[in-house]
């Protein structure tokens, strides 16, 4: 508990600072050294966190803990994505989400019956690490949109000018798009072989929507690649997809874990 207070408060004064830089005219980052050690230390607090998560009997993996682990799988990649790419803005968003889920966790921790088998286990972490890049997709979906309405109203401000050029933004979108789309997929495939009575596990609205899901980022993937897509549309396709898979798994989650107990 005390690993997760930590995390919490240094996810939150790591988002603070850079909000802080964002928000003033300074060109250069005073506070990037001292941003990277708090979500460093975040996320080392919140990956001991998860030595509870392992039973003989398969992984302890509710929704409490579920919500924590993509939580901490995007402050990963967030993280080791701002080393090389202009993504630093995403941790406005991404930060406060981390220390949510945390302290989601530490509300309404998972209980002992929540257990996935270990034979599934590569499926359900392979899509986990697919939610994790759509939803840092999605994340950049938003900055973008809001980067669009401010340069279309000329309404320029410190945060807008800190911002990468547009069609940087744009091609970050896609990037994480793809990236999320292919582990999706494989997701599913693994899934379907995984997995061997979709009906006895109440599983079949949880893939009818993941397939929804998959249906409109294979769009996006192939419109991009074909015509060029980009613009409001894509950015919207980008966030209903998104939505349908956080249904799909938390939404299907949910209901179970209230049916069953």
């Amino acid at each position: 508990m005390v690993l997760s207070y930590f995390a919490i408060s240094a996810y939150l004064a790591a988002a603070l600072l850079l909000v802080r830089f964002f928000s003033k005219d300074e060109l250069k980052h005073p506070y990037q050294q001292a941003t990277s050690l708090l979500v460093s230390f975040a996320i080392i607090a919140q990956t001991l966190t998860f030595t509870d998560f392992w039973t003989t009997n398969g992984v302890v993996f509710g929704l409490a803990n579920s919500a924590s682990f993509v939580a901490w799988l995007i402050a990963i990649l967030l993280f080791l994505s701002s080393i090389s790419k202009p993504v630093h803005a995403l941790g406005i968003l991404v930060y406060p989400l981390a220390a949510i889920s945390l302290g989601f966790g530490l509300a309404f921790p998972d209980t002992g019956d929540k257990i996935i088998p270990l034979s599934i286990a590569s499926h359900v972490f392979l899509s986990i690490t697919a939610y994790a890049l759509l939803a840092m997709a999605v994340c950049q979906s938003i900055l973008l949109k809001i980067q669009e309405r401010h340069l279309h109203t000329h309404s320029i401000n410190a945060f807008i000018n800190k911002l990468p050029p547009l069609q940087t933004m744009e091609r970050l979108l896609f990037q994480g798009i793809r990236i999320g789309f292919y582990l999706l997929t494989l997701s599913l495939v693994t899934g379907f072989i995984f997995i061997d009575d979709f009906f006895a596990q109440h599983l079949m609205h949880k893939t009818a929507l993941s397939i929804v899901a998959w249906l409109i980022f294979a769009t996006l993937v192939f419109g991009r690649r074909t015509f060029g897509w980009r613009g409001k549309q894509a950015i919207t396709a980008t966030q209903v997809g998104f939505g349908i898979l956080v249904v799909a798994y938390y939404g299907s989650k949910f209901v179970l874990e209230r049916l069953l107990s």
